[in-house]
């Protein structure tokens, strides 16, 4: 593994480009998401097929003002960034904050091909590169297998997951902390077959995996998933995060914020004992006691769709844009 103790920021990004990318990119989108001066999220979609000089520079120019997360999963289209949009993927990933990760890793048979500081310290990004692309639910099942053996967050284990790109600053600090690729490994590329021999069984039920599709498909749904958390939260609590995206979680008794609210609309606490996570749906079901499952699945959705209709402003919502493909060029 080549080791990146002081990276070029530039170098470090481009690289991880190329990884994103994967060897066949055409035809499908980088999901690009930013926070602008004013605290509002702002999304593109890049042209995959872009060279990966010239989407290093967009991304490094929105890193430099605010906080830039990119989706793990090309997208394959430039209107929609969920899940539903992702129809294949060709990286694995774990998201942690466990000081227990790092000695993890060491031990584990197949070494991941990035490593990555997020600028939160003790926070890491592994990724492992795939020989093919994968079905998507079959590597959603390897990244919340990975999460348990390695001790990361198996609620970060969604296709749709966007996260912080080396090479750009982390702004949550003050001053902003850069993220770092810590090592690199470009020419490790596994088939997921060899990933998932050495691992234990999915924490996720299958039959819970199969219903999740089902419930994207729907407009409304798609719609409520789309809220971001620090919204939510604000509405069916009245807590407002602090400068970490994080608040006093409703569900122990908290003294330090623990409870994270992540831009695509999930959330994770971290607290000890309290571990909760998930969307919307799960957040509001802890909220007001009911299992969203089933029939109260269906009754959640309900309450939601009442609550938030007209709650909503476009000024919260990340505004898609299409680029321009005029003077960029993919590059061998």
């Amino acid at each position: 593994m080549i080791s990146t103790d002081q990276p070029d920021p530039h170098e470090t990004l481009s690289a991880y480009l190329l990884a994103l990318l994967g060897p066949a990119p055409d035809g499908r989108f980088l999901d690009v998401r930013w926070r602008t001066v004013a605290g509002t999220m702002r999304r593109r979609f890049l042209p995959a097929s872009t060279s990966v000089a010239a989407l290093a520079r967009v991304i490094a120019h929105m890193g430099a003002r605010g906080d830039v997360y990119l989706g793990a999963a090309l997208r394959d289209g430039d209107t929609h960034g969920g899940r539903a949009a992702i129809g294949a993927m060709h990286v694995v990933y774990v998201e942690s904050d466990s000081p227990t990760t790092l000695a993890r890793l060491a031990a584990f048979a197949l070494p991941p091909s990035m490593l990555i500081a997020s600028g939160t310290p003790g926070h890491l990004h592994v990724y492992w590169q795939l020989d093919d692309r994968y079905p998507t639910v079959e590597v959603e099942t390897v990244n919340r297998r990975l999460a348990l053996a390695l001790d990361g967050d198996p609620t970060c284990a969604d296709a749709a997951r966007i996260l912080r790109p080396p090479g750009t600053l982390n702004h949550k600090h003050e001053p902003p902390l850069p993220v770092r690729m810590l090592a690199l490994q470009p020419h490790a590329r596994y088939p997921l077959t060899a990933l998932a021999a050495l691992l234990g069984e999915d924490p996720c039920p299958a039959a819970a995996r199969e219903r999740q599709p089902q419930r994207e498909r729907a407009t409304g749904d798609r719609g409520l998933l789309a809220i971001p958390a620090v919204e939510y939260a604000r509405v069916l609590t009245g807590r407002v995060p602090n400068r970490e995206g994080k608040i006093l979680c409703p569900f122990h008794d908290d003294h330090d914020p623990s409870l994270q609210l992540y831009p695509d609309g999930g959330f994770y606490c971290f607290g000890s004992g309290c571990r909760a996570g998930g969307s919307i749906f799960d957040f509001a079901g802890r909220v007001w006691g009911i299992t969203p499952r089933g029939a109260g699945f269906i009754e959640l959705r309900r309450r939601l769709t009442d609550l938030f209709a007209g709650e909503r402003s476009s000024s919260d919502q990340p505004t898609a844009e299409r680029v321009s493909p005029s003077g960029l060029s993919r590059t061998p």
